[in-house]
């Protein structure tokens, strides 16, 4: 049953509604327990900079702080740790992402994603111009919501706006310094299990290192790392030379090594090992054959048995097969450097990588996760010459009717999910996504577009996955309900994403009456104070009228009962239910002598009596206006 009070309505949607081979192995809690597990995770880690407490007075104050710093200071991650240093007395922590009117059917900051005292970040460090203008343009409007709702926001301003700033944000601005080196590092070690002391037992390379002022995220993947190597032999400042090595460029060492490989297929060894690394060796020897005849290099044409044993080539490109027979660079960072120099330096293999990706996905004995770390490494190299078109076509290539779903399907959903966990680019796949979920997209397409909208994006970006979920929704072939069972599932998880898609309903549905119209059946049990306040009232009655006129009897009528029965014994909430109905009919007589019919069996008689009287004082409005003398009631 609905509740009164605003809490979340559980609609009973089920969890496997992806069937049973997913494409994406993510977490099964909700998108909200995955980003508040993140949220936890970061405050263990995150070492206090100079200008936190002054940004947290500020913060709570004025309800309102604009954060910037250096690049690579780490100031998102400072306004996600004040927001939830916030006194916890009610509201949700949730992320902003403002995009376009022609995208979001709306402003770029929607006052209704504000409730009583939410904690809001609002992150701008990769936004473009016209975003930037925007926002800046709605921003005082926007924190009047918030000040009025007793909510937090944190902006993260980027240092190319921050002499663009209107002054009458200024007081709200304040810079966040670089943490102490040492200090993060220790974080992130304890909780890797390593809990030795770094400034105490730190080499020289290591000293050298923490006092360049590498940015946070090295030092994060530094100290990842070191907890690694800490699970082999060795000591500390074994554990530190060799996670330093790995994250030193090893671009030179590479180009010597390829400047040695005359051979045709010995390099198509050397980057297959460094695109599959940690894959089996028997599965690496396989692709190698695949780039062979990809790039146009010859075999070895001897005879199979006179043919260079496979340990032995790999020694030739400074790799080996460990225990496990996984492959893998004797030098750390070697794999990274390769896929680097190839990409950069041999710009002519970029079309016959992308062609070999997509047979190398089928090879026998590569397991889903070397397919998903080759996936990866491929969208970074593309990503790190600004080709998005290269990925785009491979998700559409990859997602054909005539495409294998366990290997090519999946790989384009494993591509998606790539860049939009990556903060600084996933601007650019869900516009991407946007373009295809507003389409026509092939039925793999849509299975992978659903399965990341729900599982990878609603995380961070919970509304713009909703308007692309919701366009699969209305576009989705029957008999499928796949989307739409996903977008009831995403705003199940928050009021607010509720009250967005009731939104959309009743203000966007031009195009798509029918299916708008079906799509809020199955969102009727929403919370009861819906019902009871604007404007939700007056789009809950824009949505039944939508459903009276559009769909028949027998799908609507079981709604309408619903609806009734959750009022019975409320008067307020009765009142308003009663009031809703009628107006929506239009006093359409077919319409409102079937909901009659229906309450009659359905719920107590007094609230039978007053439907009664509701719709005998519409009809009575409705024919004074038109005939003064005409009253009539159904029967």
């Amino acid at each position: 049953m609905s509740d009164r009070n605003g809490d979340t309505y559980n609609y009973n949607v089920s969890n496997n509604y992806f069937g049973s081979e997913p494409l994406l192995n993510t977490p099964r809690a909700t998108p909200r327990r995955v980003a508040d597990d993140q949220l936890r995770r970061l405050q263990q880690e995150f070492a206090r900079p100079v200008g936190m407490g002054e940004a947290f007075d500020v913060l709570t104050e004025e309800h309102t702080v604009i954060l910037h710093g250096t690049p690579g200071s780490g100031s998102a991650s400072a306004a996600r740790v004040l927001l939830c240093e916030l006194p916890r007395d009610g509201g949700t922590y949730h992320e902003l992402t403002p995009e376009a009117p022609e995208v979001c059917a709306g402003p770029w900051l929607s006052p209704d994603l504000i409730d009583e005292r939410d904690r809001m970040l609002l992150d701008l460090s990769a936004t473009d111009e016209r975003t930037w203008r925007a926002v800046h343009d709605e921003l005082s409007g926007f924190r009047y919501e918030v000040l009025r709702r007793h909510a937090f926001l944190a902006l993260v301003l980027p240092g190319r706006f921050e002499e663009r700033l209107s002054p009458q944000f200024t007081q709200f601005r304040r810079e966040i310094g670089r943490p102490d080196e040492w200090e993060a590092v220790n974080r992130h070690l304890s909780l890797a299990g390593v809990h030795e002391n770094v400034r105490d037992l730190a080499p020289p390379a290591l000293r050298t290192y923490l006092n360049s002022g590498p940015p946070m995220r090295d030092l994060a993947r530094l100290a990842e790392r070191i907890g690694t190597a800490a699970r082999g032999p060795g000591d500390f400042a074994t554990w530190c030379e060799a996670a330093l090595a790995a994250q030193t460029d090893r671009t030179r060492d590479v180009a010597d090594a390829v400047r040695r490989l005359r051979k045709g297929r010995q390099r198509a060894l050397f980057l297959t090992t460094a695109m599959l690394e940690g894959a089996r060796a028997e599965a690496v020897h396989r692709a190698t054959n695949l780039l062979v005849e990809e790039a146009g290099s010859t075999h070895d044409e001897r005879p199979l048995l006179e043919h260079k044993q496979l340990s032995l080539r790999l020694e030739t490109v400074g790799a080996k097969a460990g225990p496990d027979a996984r492959v893998h660079f004797t030098e750390p960072g070697f794999a990274e450097a390769t896929r680097r120099l190839f990409w950069n330096d041999l710009p002519d293999v970029r079309e016959p990588l992308c062609n070999w990706l997509t047979k190398a996905l089928k090879v026998r004995g590569l397991d889903e996760s070397d397919s998903a770390k080759a996936v990866a490494r491929f969208t970074d190299l593309c990503l790190s010459t600004h080709e998005f078109e290269r990925l785009t076509k491979l998700v559409e290539r990859w997602t054909l009717d005539s495409a294998h779903r366990g290997t090519e399907v999946r790989a384009a959903a494993q591509l998606l999910q790539h860049g939009i966990e990556d903060e600084r680019l996933n601007t650019r796949f869900r516009s991407a996504i946007y373009h295809w979920s507003t389409g026509r997209p092939s039925k793999h397409l849509r299975e992978v577009l659903v399965e990341v909208c729900a599982k990878v994006m609603s995380i961070h970006h919970p509304e713009p996955a909703l308007v692309r979920l919701h366009h699969l929704a209305r576009n989705e072939p029957h008999p499928s309900t796949v989307a739409r069972e996903a977008l009831l599932a995403h705003v199940n998880e928050d009021v607010r994403l509720q009250r967005r898609l009731l939104a959309r309903l009743a203000t966007q549905s031009e195009r798509h009456h029918r299916a708008d119209a079906d799509l809020f059946l199955h969102l009727t049990d929403l919370p009861g104070n819906f019902r009871l306040a604007a404007p939700t009232r007056e789009w809950l009655t824009v949505c039944w009228r939508m459903a009276f006129n559009l769909l028949d009897p027998g799908r609507w009528a079981v709604c309408t009962t619903r609806w009734l029965t959750t009022a019975d014994h409320d008067d307020d909430l009765a009142e308003a239910t009663l009031s809703i109905l009628v107006d929506a009919s239009d006093t359409s007589y077919p319409v409102l002598s079937r909901i009659y019919a229906d309450a009659r069996r359905s719920v107590s008689p007094e609230l039978a009596s007053r439907l009664l009287n509701s719709i005998n004082n519409a009809q009575r409005a409705r024919f004074t206006r038109v005939a003064p003398d005409l009253e009539v009631s159904p029967s």
